[in-house]
């Protein structure tokens, strides 16, 4: 049987990427969880991380996995972060989502509302490969249909965040990502991630 972390103060954080966890592994001083599992997996202060893999699949496999190791009787807030192309917004803007849409199959999710943290909020559409036709106002990363999916069916949706940083545009297309672009992306705004984790976790006490 797969261990449980203990905790009362539980946040399940999904990222697709290493470079996207790096930047919050260190800032958030988290450390890898032994024994490996399938996943790796960075514990610490309530926090914990998965580093998923790229699509809707993987991150619902991610979100599954860190349920598993989730104590009965002690709820999480779930929070999936990484990087999005924006059909308006500048590379290292930041976007917390209030919706997120399914270009696969239509379906569509709102999240709740949160105090602002971000520099904007919007909709996100989770596509199946790397976005070459940006629409104004929408952002687009390969993650979210599966992680709200799964928190969805967890009946924890209202627990569930999304904050991306803008990694390509119609001026900045995806061949330009590399993961120390990522890297560098995701840690400018590395405030604003811990901030919103502080304020998950007052809303959780």
């Amino acid at each position: 049987m797969r261990p449980q972390i203990q905790t009362d103060n539980h946040i399940n954080l999904t990222v697709a990427l290493p470079a996207e966890a790096k930047p919050l592994i260190k800032a958030l001083r988290l450390v890898r969880h032994q024994p490996v599992e399938s996943l790796p997996l960075y514990t610490g202060a309530g926090i914990h991380l998965a580093v998923t893999g790229t699509g809707a699949a993987a991150s619902s496999i991610g979100v599954r996995y860190l349920y598993s190791m989730t104590p009965a009787g002690h709820p999480a807030q779930w929070l999936n972060v990484g990087v999005c192309g924006h059909g308006s917004l500048a590379v290292g803007e930041s976007l917390l989502a209030d919706r997120v849409i399914d270009q696969g199959n239509g379906r569509s999710w709102s999240l709740q509302s949160r105090r602002p943290l971000a520099t904007y909020t919007g909709p996100l559409t989770c596509v199946l490969t790397a976005q070459s036709d940006y629409q104004p106002q929408m952002a687009y990363d390969m993650e979210s249909a599966g992680f709200i999916e799964s928190v969805s069916s967890l009946d924890a949706i209202e627990s569930a965040s999304i904050i991306k940083v803008v990694s390509d545009n119609p001026d900045h297309l995806t061949r330009g990502i590399n993961a120390k672009l990522v890297q560098h992306l995701v840690h400018q705004r590395i405030s604003i991630v811990r901030d919103l984790i502080a304020q998950l976790q007052r809303h959780h006490a």
